[in-house]
């Protein structure tokens, strides 16, 4: 008799939309687009490993359950109630519905992914060997005031220290996460594995609009991305020739509206189709966050080919390099940003060779594949 394959759960806000629009990014209503690409990367890994996934859904009615199978994997959406009784209830209720199809699965493994959802409950009720992978980092965010407001955050970020502790390994996607984790548990076992890039962005050619040059923001419009200190720099900025495109949404939205400058344009969410027109013509990308694991836009310009100009307040400092494929802004403030922005904006020549240096070596670093392989590699040295 052949010997089955070991099961892994995967329990992640992965977006059922895919399964009827394809993949379309967080600005095609898609959050944690990583969970696609790492999908689309485990076909691969399929006659090895039996997946399952499950999604908690606040959209379904209470009870419910939908069960789908895609490239191989079995995809589990279960009903979620309200967040704040959730909440206050001490996440009871999604660890009776999380445990009760655990059961029914029998997995080898079980891989939980992001502190901001109540997955991590489920650690200390089963007898299997536990991942964690963080995505955002609460404790961070925290510590520089940047949390979204609401007692739900506060509530939440209180759970993330106990998901840390009890899971068997932590994963995060750059030294920086790593770092962060430590902070809260000096003795978690963690491993960096980096979460690439979709393979759609590899086919998108860096094509910069000189005619009408733009430097482009994307991300949450909140303070944690900077875009407040961004908007300062601009308004020293008018008159300069170019325009900065902000790519979002969130509570600064009205700020950016409202900001009447003349060289500050406005996109709202763009899917990816969009966004990668949107990257492809940019000079370069701006991002001066003051705390992020390692954001996705960043990898995605690199893998593009855009200069970045960022800081030294999350991964990206790992892979983007002061004056060789990007500028760094250390100290973050509206002076020093909008100096950067005017050495890369007021020259061509210029912003394409920081966006040529190090990207074949970037591209690499960022296929999706490394991602799935890293965590396969995980799966194995627990299951022996």
């Amino acid at each position: 008799m052949s010997q089955s394959k070991p099961k892994i759960t995967i329990i992640a806000d992965f977006p059922w939309s895919f399964f009827l629009q394809g993949a379309q990014g967080r600005g095609g209503g898609q959050a944690n687009p990583w969970l696609i690409q790492l999908a689309e990367e485990f076909v691969e890994y399929s006659d090895e490993f039996e997946f399952h996934w499950i999604i908690l859904d606040r959209s379904m009615r209470w009870g419910g359950e939908e069960s789908k199978t895609w490239g191989k994997q079995y995809f589990h959406r279960l009903s979620r109630g309200k967040i704040m009784i959730d909440l206050i209830l001490g996440y009871r209720p999604s660890r009776f519905r999380l445990l009760k199809k655990i059961k029914s699965i029998q997995p080898a493994i079980i891989h939980c992914w992001g502190t901001e959802r109540p997955f991590g409950i489920v650690f200390n009720h089963v007898k299997v060997p536990t991942i964690l992978s963080m995505q955002g980092v609460m404790a961070a965010y925290k510590e520089i005031d940047a949390l979204p407001p609401g007692l739900c955050w506060k509530l939440i970020t209180a759970f993330e220290p106990g998901f840390i502790r009890s899971a068997n390994i932590v994963t995060a996607e750059s030294e920086w996460g790593v770092n962060q984790v430590k902070k809260i548990a000096p003795d978690a076992k963690t491993y960096q594995v980096e979460y690439g890039v979709h393979r759609g962005f590899y086919d998108v050619e860096y094509k910069p609009n000189n005619d009408q040059p733009y430097a482009l923001f994307v991300g949450t419009l909140d303070k944690r991305k900077g875009l407040d200190v961004l908007i300062r720099a601009m308004a020293g900025l008018e008159g300069c020739g170019w325009t900065l495109r902000v790519v979002g949404d969130g509570e600064l939205k009205e700020l950016v509206l409202n900001c009447g400058l003349s060289n500050v344009e406005f996109m709202g969410q763009l899917d990816w189709k969009a966004l990668q027109g949107e990257l492809s013509q940019a000079r370069c990308l701006v991002l001066p966050t003051w705390a992020d694991t390692s954001p996705n836009v960043v990898k995605e310009a690199r893998v593009i080919g855009l200069p970045v100009i960022t800081t030294r307040h999350g991964g990206q400092s790992g892979y983007v390099l002061d004056g060789v494929n990007g500028l760094i802004v250390d100290p973050l403030n509206s002076a020093g940003l909008a100096k950067c922005l005017s050495c890369v904006m007021a020259d061509p020549a210029y912003a394409k060779k920081l966006g040529a240096a190090n990207h074949e070596k970037d591209r690499e670093y960022f296929y999706p594949k490394n991602t799935a392989i890293g965590f396969v590699n995980i799966y194995k040295s627990l299951i022996q």
